[in-house]
């Protein structure tokens, strides 16, 4: 029975260590969660009183770095242990690899790979062939391909998710995260979507999903275990199949009966699909809008849809009851202050309950990255580990209007939510205030989520505090 520990600096449920936890138990193994922040300065007494044999990472772009710290920090705590990194991060950027602090990683979907190598660690077998895997030997970097995507989701058992409500601010949160599927069926020019379908070699996504039985079978254990007062279906597209909509929202009305939300595509909102969110209990969608501007949207971004179907979407789903969060992202490659500003006014006028922002960020190998650098707005030598850990400080775009564009940023949520303040938005960004923009921006930040998620004013304050590194 091999023993992993996932270590994390900041608290956060990943879905996927909540999955992989879930599994790999099933199967024989033992699998812990420490959270630096919780734990305080008996983290690394808790880890070693564990004795791991291996010490995994979940990596995403905006936490690597944090990934690495606690990688080079377990090796110098733990005799140079062993250690593994998962994630989106990995799977984008397999030259992490070389680094002097990453032993394994894992491409791609990690359960089975994963497993291979745990059951390898126990038998004393040579691991460095295991589909998926990434290691060195000699000095050299073996790496192998990706084995097929799994298409039976319910193979996979309930999500562990003792492993982090062990800590009382996890279980405590108003919001639980739940996947109903895998995949997304969109193509945006942004998202590591395009490289996840490049790396398995597909055109288009399977569209995977847990049978409705499966994912009550889940809901119905959370909310005898622990704390629920909202779900939120995180899936990329969640009314991806109107038939499995229409078996399992009836289900989850009558057994569960609990507010929710989910991320929908604009293309995909119409009567009869906001009837039945509004019916259901849908607390609120969210909507990646992403520009407000048609050209920075279509061409840059590559969301194929216009600002009339917004407006249409939004007015639907508010009909129904559905209230709406946005994404949206500031300071896209070629766009201009004014264009930016485009993006307030929209989400003003389609009465968008929860605007949310961050900047652009390039992701190496997508679309919107690689115009970014045929434009020159970017170093050709940057990859992401010259990315910073916030999606909310400042810009790696070198282009007309990029300091202005930052700092309406940082007052976004007053003009997505009255567009009056546009014209004033666009004088104040003239002058710099240095960390007063800032101290603006958490403060409304706060103020979004705690609309948006119904914490009290304590509640999400500790939430700022624990998370402060990710501002």
């Amino acid at each position: 029975m091999a023993r992993l520990v996932f270590l994390h600096e900041t608290p956060f449920e990943y879905l996927g260590v909540l999955v992989l936890s879930g599994y790999l138990k099933e199967k024989g193994h033992d699998i812990e969660v420490f959270v630096a922040s919780e734990e305080g300065k008996h983290f690394w007494d808790k880890v070693r009183e564990y004795k791991p044999d291996w010490v995994g990472f979940s990596s995403i772009a905006s936490i690597h770095h944090e990934c690495y710290r606690l990688a080079k920090a377990a090796k110098k705590e733990l005799d140079g242990i062993g250690t593994i990194f998962g994630g989106p991060y990995v799977s984008y950027y397999p030259d992490c690899i070389k680094r002097e602090e990453v032993d394994v990683i894992i491409r791609g979907e990690g359960e089975e790979a994963l497993l291979d190598f745990l059951n390898a660690h126990d038998e004393g077998e040579d691991y460095s062939s295991i589909p998926n895997l990434w290691t060195k030997k000699n000095g050299a970097v073996i790496s192998n391909p990706v084995r097929p995507l799994e298409s039976n989701l319910d193979k996979y058992p309930v999500p562990d998710r003792d492993i982090y409500y062990k800590y009382n601010y996890l279980r405590k949160t108003q919001f639980k995260y739940f996947m109903t599927g895998r995949d997304c069926p969109y193509n945006c020019y942004f998202c590591f979507n395009q490289e996840f379908r490049k790396l398995y070699g597909l055109k288009s996504y399977p569209m995977r999903r847990h049978s409705a039985d499966r994912v009550m079978d889940e809901l119905h254990l959370c909310k005898e275990k622990y704390p629920l007062q909202k779900v939120c279906f995180n899936d990329d597209i969640f009314p991806i199949n109107k038939a499995w909509l229409n078996e399992f929202l009836p289900r989850y009305k009558k057994e569960i009966g609990i507010p929710y939300s989910c991320n929908i595509h604009t293309n995909m909102v119409n009567d009869d699909v906001a009837q039945l969110l509004g019916q259901s209990g849908c607390d609120h969608v969210m909507l990646g809008l992403e520009a407000g501007n048609p050209r920075v949207r279509r061409e840059i971004l590559g969301k194929k849809f216009s600002n009339e179907q917004f407006y249409k979407a939004a007015d639907t789903l508010h009909k129904y009851g559905v209230r709406i969060k946005t994404y949206n992202m500031m300071g896209c490659p070629t766009e201009t202050l004014d264009e930016a500003l485009e993006t307030m006014e929209l989400n003003s006028r389609a009465k968008v309950e929860y605007p949310w922002c961050g900047l652009f960020h390039p992701l190496p190998g997508t679309r919107s990255e690689q115009i970014a650098r045929e434009k020159g707005l970017i170093k050709e030598s940057f990859t992401l580990e010259d990315s910073k850990g916030s999606v909310f400080l400042e810009s790696h775009l070198d282009q007309p209007d990029i300091k202005k564009i930052q700092r309406a940023h940082k007052v976004f949520y007053f003009g997505a939510r009255n567009h009056r303040l546009i014209p004033l938005i666009r004088k104040l960004v003239q002058f710099r205030l240095g960390y007063v923009y800032n101290i603006i921006f958490l403060m409304t930040y706060l103020i979004r989520y705690m609309r948006e998620t119904g914490n009290s004013f304590f509640n999400t304050f500790l939430m700022g505090i624990k998370n402060i590194k990710n501002f």
